[in-house]
């Protein structure tokens, strides 16, 4: 059995515990154990942890509550859930809340390793499929320059910076800009220009990853460096040579990585957590992005300013949309045409949607627009989206709260609810405020449970 796939077993009766791990241990299973909820939980965050067989009936916290807390902390852990007081009733709770599988004591060994091998598979296979989907994903973007469509005297400078910077591979990047202004697009399009695509690009907020691993994530670590390290792992820099470092979200680095990150910078080398090799990354870029103002953060003591001065030689400030008004229509087309070639329609704006989008404020900046014009496309009746579909104009309102808050369900429902509150008990009125006919409307009602 491969080793680097990791039970762990949660049950509060040890004698259980060791029965059930000696026998996976001897077919072949790496095996961890914990002697309830909260230790279980606790093992999951320092430790890699691939799936947990866990007693539903323990003191303190159930199996139940175990499992909901452990797809929450990682999603990808699979649980498979074990009871000496069965009942159908706790089967279907236990599968309902996600667990991959249900055992009633007394366990029958075989069952649970034929179950772990059907568990390790489908763990191989989410592996595969996130692959899959950042290659993808790298791919889709390494050429996207949608933060730079338009011909506004801010979106030619910006783009005249990044091909300047683009020249020099080898120079550290500072990108800035408020959230939503296409930071991380003008970082792979520096990456794209400044060897065609060909390297990887390696992305990281700094911000998304809990303190006590994103050291590990930014220059990995050897087996045994840290509780929890089982296995050697590289981190991003290593992932990354003969491409790029994008590290999102820089000002929010502990002192003691930043002080790691600027050595890095300075010798261009890297060496792993708990090891003595020195890896070169001296052919690798890096390019730092954040909304902050980190010449005040290192005022403030939370920066290191020599690292401030090294990651910023060359500085790139992208605008917030309100400064390049007139690409919001350009922008705009291209949203719609990216999504007709995703669907295989076509749409356009009509002349009353321009001027809507024109005067509109986009908190979000180009993610908010996005997010705009994704919902016309979902209530557009025909292939000419009004400003009503973009929620921009319901009788007299110019702009329904922002978008950049919601994702697209909830602009449904926000749009649903404001239009039965425009016209209450006047469903024939509402659904001609919303554009649609009053048979969609009652479906939809129905559908999300609203008040009639």
């Amino acid at each position: 059995m491969d080793s680097e796939f990791t039970i762990l077993v949660v049950d509060d009766d040890e004698a259980v515990r060791d029965s059930l791990s000696g026998y996976l241990e001897a077919e072949g299973w790496t095996v961890k154990q914990a002697a309830s909820g909260p230790e279980a939980l606790e093992v999951v965050r320092t430790a890699a942890i691939d799936a947990v067989i866990s007693d539903i009936r323990m003191p303190g916290m159930d199996g139940i509550t175990l499992l909901k807390k452990l797809k929450e902390l990682h999603s990808d852990v699979e649980v498979l859930i074990t009871t000496g007081h069965s009942s159908e009733d706790t089967a279907i709770s236990a599968l309902k809340a996600g667990a991959f599988d249900y055992f009633r004591k007394p366990l029958e060994g075989q069952k649970i390793s034929a179950s772990l091998r059907r568990t390790k598979r489908l763990c191989e296979l989410k592996q595969e499929n996130h692959r899959l989907s950042a290659l993808v994903e790298r791919l889709n973007k390494g050429t996207d320059r949608c933060a730079f469509v338009g011909d506004s005297p801010a979106a030619k400078r910006l783009l005249g910076m990044i091909e300047k910077v683009s020249a020099s591979p080898h120079s550290t990047v500072l990108v800035t800009g408020e959230s939503g202004t296409g930071k991380e697009i003008a970082a792979r399009l520096i990456h794209y220009l400044t060897n065609g695509g060909e390297g990887p690009f390696m992305a990281l907020n700094c911000g998304g990853v809990a303190e006590t691993l994103l050291e590990s994530e930014l220059f990995g670590h050897e087996r045994g460096a840290f509780t929890g390290a089982d296995k050697r792992s590289p981190g991003i820099f290593e992932m990354a040579i003969g491409g790029t470092v994008f590290l999102d979200e820089i000002g929010e680095l502990s002192m003691a990585a930043q002080t790691r990150l600027l050595r890095v910078l300075e010798e261009r080398t890297v060496r792993r957590l708990g090891g003595q090799r020195e890896v070169s990354v001296a052919n690798t870029r890096v390019i730092s992005a954040t909304n902050r103002n980190l010449a005040d953060c290192v005022e403030q003591g939370t920066f290191r300013e020599d690292l401030y001065y090294r990651i910023q030689v060359a500085p790139i400030l992208v605008p917030p949309l309100r400064e390049r008004r007139q690409d919001i229509i350009p922008l705009a087309l291209h949203f719609l045409q990216q999504l007709g070639q995703r669907i295989g329609r076509t749409w356009s704006l009509s002349e009353s949607a321009h001027q809507a989008l024109i005067q509109a404020e986009f908190k979000g900046n180009i993610r908010d627009l996005r997010n705009m014009i994704e919902r016309g496309v979902i209530f557009a009746d025909n292939d000419v989206i009004e400003p009503r579909d973009l929620g921009l104009m319901i009788q007299g309102e110019t702009r329904l709260p922002d978008t950049g808050s919601y994702n697209l369900r909830d602009h449904e429902v926000m749009l649903l609810q404001a239009a039965l509150k425009e016209h209450p008990g006047n469903h024939s009125a509402a659904s001609r405020a919303l554009g649609i006919s009053p048979q969609a409307l009652y479906r939809k009602i129905e559908k999300f449970g609203l008040t009639m």
